[in-house]
């Protein structure tokens, strides 16, 4: 099994550099297997809808969909990830937050505090003033 850095997967899912596109190309074919960490998901969130791609968050939301459902690809809990991307498909935070949330909730905390205002009435979650 191989890492995967942030700026491999997202020249792989956009393929914006031709030649960095075919190397990551090359590499996640040639790999058994390709690990994709959480910190990855979420920097790869926030590169597609920065300035450079500006995805949509539906688009984003779907290329995490697809990413999961490769069995090429690992994940630390697929679970976790489905539990994140229904929660942020539902709510008005960034995906990290839901993220955080469904991480902390499989590691048995009962909440998350944070001081998000977008988090308010959020299963998982208390909002501080």
């Amino acid at each position: 099994m191989i890492g995967l850095d942030t700026n491999v997967l997202v020249r792989y899912l956009t393929r914006d550099d031709e030649a960095q596109w075919k190397q990551a190309v090359k590499i996640i074919n040639n790999a058994e297997s390709c690990f994709i960490s959480d910190i990855v998901l979420c920097e790869m969130v926030w590169v597609l809808r920065g300035r450079s791609y500006k995805y949509l968050q539906p688009k984003i939301l779907s290329v995490i969909e697809l990413l999961l459902q490769s069995s090429k690809l690992e994940f630390t809990n697929r679970t976790v990830i489905y539990q994140a991307l229904r929660l942020n498909k539902l709510g008005q935070a960034d995906f990290a937050d839901y993220l955080i949330g469904a991480i902390n909730y499989n590691h048995e905390c009962t909440i998350t505090v944070t001081f998000d205002q977008k988090l308010k009435g959020e299963k998982w979650y208390r909002v501080l003033d």
